[in-house]
């Protein structure tokens, strides 16, 4: 897949790939009646898909972001992961197909020693399948070997605990995030932190209580990337729209738009983890939609 690299000031932010699938829009919202989806349909046709039973889907991307600030190499979540690192996940999720997350760092001239940050946006399995990497399952290790994890100590405390298995059906925390406590790696974090004089994380709580975004503020220009906070370009002018997963609906839907608002006010660039490629808010006949760069 192509790479798509968006310059904020200094800031170099570079889109990786790590895997796609189509998830019916029943599924992930189930409360939004099918009549409700057809102008998004129309509007974002890159955005959604049908299944081979003819459900209309959204195309879920599992989008991490290379971004390089000040002489520092960051990446933002690490995927879905493999049978290797993440193997639950990949095989219920992702249907079996591996990531290419280290491929494509390669391919964006990169290497997992370069990283010196990963910066986990919240702890679903699908945002630190990459995180550990094994050798026959066994050995294990931080697959960015000279990396500190950062993640929300809220997420820590709300998945450290048989719960990820009930909400989930499969387990992913001992196979991804708990070896990194072992391994002396995690830094859990709370509040907002500055991570280079250009980077900000802040909080955005409601899909989970501990996820986070990060802000890019540099030569006067400034985007967001989001993790969660969206789950497709619908949701920037459906703010209520609850997706299947979020586990405080009321604070996500207020995170959604204290965030639009933000980003508005601030002519800011958006990034969506679930969504391919950066957009900015605009304006049409009163209400707010994602409008890609």
């Amino acid at each position: 897949m192509p790479h798509s690299t968006l310059t904020v000031g200094n800031v170099e932010i570079t889109i990786l790939h790590d895997a796609e699938v189509a998830l019916p829009c029943s599924r992930t919202f189930p409360d939004v009646p099918p009549e409700a989806w057809t102008p998004y349909l129309k509007r974002y046709p890159d955005a959604y898909t049908k299944t081979a039973s003819g459900d209309d889907s959204l195309r879920v991307h599992f989008e991490c972001y290379l971004v390089r600030s000040q002489g520092r190499t960051l990446l933002v979540d690490t995927g879905l992961g493999s049978a290797n690192s993440n193997p639950n996940v990949v095989a219920n999720i992702g249907g079996g197909v591996d990531g290419v997350l280290l491929k494509e760092l390669e391919a964006a001239g990169g290497q997992a020693g370069d990283i010196d940050t990963v910066f986990l946006t919240h702890l679903h399995p699908d945002h630190v399948g990459w995180n550990v990497s094994r050798i026959d399952g066994k050995n294990e290790s931080p697959t960015f070997p000279n990396a500190r994890y950062v993640a929300h100590e809220d997420d820590w405390a709300a998945y450290e605990t048989p719960r990820d298995s009930e909400i989930f059906g499969y387990d992913w925390w001992l196979q991804t995030v708990s070896p990194l406590h072992r391994l002396g790696v995690l830094d859990l974090i709370d509040g907002e932190t500055e991570l280079t004089g250009e980077l900000t994380v802040t909080p955005t709580p409601g899909h989970t209580p501990g996820s986070m975004s990060l802000i890019i503020n540099s030569g006067g220009e400034k985007a967001f990337i989001m993790g969660d906070v969206f789950h497709g370009p619908a949701q920037v002018t459906e703010t209520d729209w609850v997706f299947h997963y979020d586990m405080d609906p009321e604070i996500a839907g207020a995170t959604r738009r204290k965030m639009l608002d933000r980003a508005e006010s601030e002519t800011a660039a958006i990034a969506i983890c679930h969504h391919s490629g950066f957009g900015r808010v605009i304006r049409e006949s009163g209400k707010r939609y994602w409008q890609a760069l």
